[in-house]
């Protein structure tokens, strides 16, 4: 079954008798921001009111938000690490015995569940010619992606 076929996809069930919190969850995420929104139990009269409510506002903001493309999802601002670029990061490999490794690494994903990533060493290329070569990967990778 398909995520986006789930009835109660976006919606979780939070119970905590410590706190005395019963109800549902609803969370969607597009463009960087969150929007949720707690249906308690009582609030609502009853659990199954509070779950019709949660999944009608998850319908509201499905369709008040557009889904983003995969690649959008890719180059979406976000931490960056020490590069500045999403998807591209340097890599130290250490291993008892053998010489320390460190290569820049650029990753992407062509497809849904696949993930490609390219590897450039400093050692090869000087520190300045691996980063650059990782960013161009990087962002050829991302130009090639669908679904």
């Amino acid at each position: 079954m398909r995520y986006k076929n789930r009835p109660n996809r976006g919606i979780s069930r939070i119970d905590q008798p410590e706190k005395r919190t019963h109800g549902f969850f609803v969370r969607l995420q597009r463009g960087g921001i969150t929007h949720n929104a707690f249906f308690a139990d009582q609030s609502c009269g009853g659990k199954r009111r509070a779950l019709r409510a949660a999944r009608k506002y998850f319908r509201v903001l499905e369709k008040k938000y557009r889904p983003m493309t995969r690649q959008r999802w890719a180059e979406m601002s976000r931490h960056k690490g020490k590069s500045g670029i999403i998807g591209v990061q340097r890599a130290v490999i250490k291993r008892p015995g053998q010489p320390r490794r460190v290569y820049w690494q650029a990753n992407w994903s062509p497809s849904p569940y696949v993930i490609r990533r390219r590897t450039f060493s400093v050692r090869k290329f000087g520190e300045r010619r691996a980063k650059a070569l990782a960013i161009m990967a990087r962002q050829i990778g991302v130009q090639t992606m669908r679904g």
